[in-house]
């Protein structure tokens, strides 16, 4: 376990403060973890739902697009690239519910 405080920090901010979820990475693995929304930067347009949520990074190593999160009873697909705190220990991601998830042309 480490002895950083400020990773002790965010281990204790997220076991009080997160709400449980399931993230599942395109290759295939399963971490059950706590998550922290966030409200978005902007708002989108009508219709289309968005969500961005922290991640610890002691769960989730490299949260990469097409990763998806389940949380409250919704599927939502990780968009775009996750950014990292200063001190590698909070990912913030973007997702959108998998229904209204925009396609790619993947």
């Amino acid at each position: 376990m480490s002895r950083d405080p400020f990773a002790l920090g965010v281990k204790r901010l997220f076991a009080s403060l997160g709400s449980p979820a399931q993230y599942s990475t395109v290759a295939g693995e399963t971490i059950e973890l706590k998550v922290i929304s966030k409200a978005p930067d902007s708002m989108q347009d009508f219709g289309q739902s968005h969500l961005a949520v922290t991640l610890q990074a002691s769960d989730v190593t490299r949260p990469q697009e097409g990763d998806r999160l389940t949380w409250r009873g919704v599927i939502f697909v990780i968009q775009g690239d996750a950014l990292v705190d200063r001190d590698r220990l909070i990912w913030t991601v973007s997702a959108y519910p998998l229904p209204d998830y925009p396609s790619t042309g993947r």
